[in-house]
């Protein structure tokens, strides 16, 4: 039987908009405004992504880090996708993949 395999790629922007979205949705902490300047997996635990936010405009502490699990994250992609109108498949395996510095949601069919 033939397999999909289909990899969705995001910008920094993207992905805290994705984020924002999420969190306002399940009614849980945002993240600080700002723009992502790095997103990194957290060395003790492969399951966990750091996401730097950095935002020019506030004077006191411009820098900010936030842990996400890489399941929050991959929601929040496909909730960003269906607000864009890109089809994910219900029964397909997703997954987020970080390869050169680039975010991905996986899809894998079959």
């Amino acid at each position: 039987m033939p397999k999909e395999d289909r990899r969705i790629i995001f910008n920094n922007e993207e992905i805290y908009k994705a984020i924002f979205a999420l969190c306002s949705q399940k009614q849980i902490k945002k993240p600080p405004p700002g723009r992502i300047t790095a997103l990194k997996v957290d060395d003790s635990d492969d399951s966990n992504l750091i996401v730097t936010i950095e935002n020019p405009h506030d004077a006191e502490d411009s820098i900010h880090q936030r842990e996400y699990s890489r399941d929050f994250l991959a929601a929040a992609l496909m909730l960003f996708c269906r607000g864009l109108g890109i089809p994910l498949p219900k029964g397909a395996r997703k997954s987020v993949l970080i390869k050169d510095d680039q975010v991905m949601l996986r899809v894998q069919i079959g």
